[in-house]
């Protein structure tokens, strides 16, 4: 299911995602942060993700953002590349278990895919 978007929204998600791109860069030449310690886990949670889409050599959440940028992130994924998005510290799995979008509670707890494997491996 698409969504429609306004031209600015679009323009807004093109930023955001140029943004991230950036970041990846840096991140991976060594400049402005680390890579997340526990990216390998988060990757692994993606690899047995219904979700993922393998274009090109490259596994993505869902289709790749440029071929779909108006989409549902939890049921459709958010179009990036999974390697660049599972090692930046800053990122999160669109969606909870259910395919409903991620959330924060009030004690700053996440619900996301990732950060449950983390909870879950944590308590194991």
């Amino acid at each position: 299911m698409a969504l429609a978007l306004s031209p600015s929204r679009i323009v807004i998600k093109l930023a955001q995602a140029g943004v991230k791109r950036t970041t990846s860069l840096f991140r991976s030449a060594g400049i402005g942060g680390r890579d997340y310690a526990g990216w390998t886990q988060r990757a692994e949670v993606c690899a047995r993700c219904p979700l993922v889409v393998v274009k090109c050599g490259k596994s993505y959440c869902g289709r790749p953002f440029l071929s779909q940028i108006a989409r549902d992130e939890p049921t459709e994924g958010c179009g990036c590349p999974i390697g660049p998005k599972a090692k930046d510290p800053n990122e999160h799995c669109p969606r909870d278990e259910h395919f409903s979008p991620r959330a924060t509670d009030e004690s700053g707890t996440c619900n996301c895919m990732w950060c449950q494997s983390q909870r879950t491996a944590d308590r194991a």
